[in-house]
């Protein structure tokens, strides 16, 4: 009898780890409903994105959407930039990757990268550029850099992007690390080659399973990457403290130990207790408003950024992972860590709300009265403020 009720639960055990795995990706999923619509519909047209605030604006700044997104998907961050640049911004909004987000990072980084050309072909007034990647779309905007990238000579140089001064570089719940380890549950090894059926190259480049280990590569010292990210004067990252289903905490703000979504919430005591945070809104962590809750900088010149966690050198994945976010951090960051009352363990929703991502179409009707992405109306401002390097209102 003990040994049928141990093969019970055993069994049981196994059956809900499949169910939540197969949710986990089945969730992911969702983000590519209507991906081939929008190769109908959305198909890139040059310039419909771009908002000037002045007729010879100076500084451009790029927003991309993440997968499966438009144009429009970062409409309430394009105005906030408009509102606060006082004339001098051209805002924008990334169109050549509409609806093709399945062929892989690199695929997406050379169109965004050719889009950026084409817009600063039509600008010569223009003299610093700036980035901000949402989702996908931050390892589109990394991919992108390295390409555009330019070594200029001179004291204190830092290259140029495209031809321009780096200024901002900021990503939105972006999978720095990929998704292998950092899915909301934890995939098995067993189902992890279903990222390939459902989302193509991209999904085998999220897993780390592509040949060219190119996320990887994209965090390695001689990958040929670093050194672009390194020529802004700023670099932000804005990620969910919990309840983010599609990208979470662990792998926004490329904090390896922290893992898959599940266990956020009860990671944010021991996040507390690290030196150097710095509280923002109390009420946040509280679960009483909305916003950022904690924000860190981590010093571009720490050699010893992989102390910081402490992991199992047996674990090859885990210890892959920690050597990518080390790379990353040697780049010097602020990350800002985001927290929304409505969302949780039992309600993963956070994901779209991080960039307040404004629906329309069908998706609006769909969507929206589920995600409540006005929620994060309230960082526009301050993620806007942190681009343009001024003081945000209170």
């Amino acid at each position: 009898r003990k040994s049928r009720g141990l093969l019970r639960r055993r069994a049981f055990f196994v059956a809900v780890v499949a169910a939540a795995s197969a949710c986990a990706l089945g969730g992911l999923a969702l983000s590519t409903v209507g991906a081939s619509a929008s190769r109908r519909v959305l198909a890139p047209h040059r310039g419909a994105g771009s908002q000037p605030s002045s007729s010879s604006p100076q500084h451009l700044v790029v927003l991309q959407h993440g997968l499966s997104g438009t144009v429009g998907d970062l409409s309430r961050l394009a105005r906030e930039l408009q509102d606060k640049s006082g004339g001098e911004v051209l805002v924008h909004s990334a169109g050549y990757n509409a609806g093709r987000n399945l062929d892989g990072v690199s695929a997406g980084g050379r169109r965004l990268a050719q889009e950026i050309v084409d817009v600063v072909n039509r600008h010569s007034s223009l003299s610093r550029i700036s980035l901000v990647g949402n989702s996908l779309g931050g390892l589109y905007t990394r991919y992108a850099l390295a390409e555009l990238f330019e070594k200029t000579v001179g004291l204190g140089s830092r290259g140029r992007i495209a031809g321009l001064a780096p200024e901002a570089f900021v990503t939105i719940g972006c999978p720095h690390l990929g998704v292998r380890r950092f899915t909301f549950v934890a995939v098995p090894q067993l189902l992890r080659s279903a990222a390939g059926v459902l989302f193509g190259r991209t999904g085998e480049d999220l897993m780390l399973r592509d040949r060219a280990c190119l996320l990887e590569r994209m965090a390695a010292e001689d990958g040929g990457f670093l050194e672009s990210l390194r020529a802004f004067n700023r670099r932000g990252v804005y990620a969910n403290l919990w309840g983010d289903f599609m990208v979470p905490f662990g792998t926004a703000a490329f904090e390896p130990s922290w893992g898959s979504g599940l266990l956020d919430e009860q990671s944010v005591s021991t996040l507390l207790r690290r030196p150097g945070i710095e509280v923002v809104d109390r009420e946040v962590l509280e679960r009483k408003s909305d916003g950022i809750a904690l924000r860190w900088d981590v010093d571009a010149s720490a050699s010893d950024a992989a102390s910081v966690w402490a992991m199992d050198d047996d674990d090859r994945e885990a210890a892959q992972e920690a050597d990518m976010a080390a790379n990353l951090e040697r780049c010097g960051w602020s990350k800002f860590a985001v927290g929304f009352r409505s969302t949780g363990t039992f309600f993963p929703m956070a994901h779209n709300k991080l960039a307040a991502v404004e629906r329309s179409g069908w998706r609006k009707w769909a969507f929206s009265w589920l995600e409540g992405t006005t929620d994060g109306d309230c960082l526009m401002g301050e993620i806007a403020a942190y681009i343009l390097d001024s003081p945000e209102d209170s």
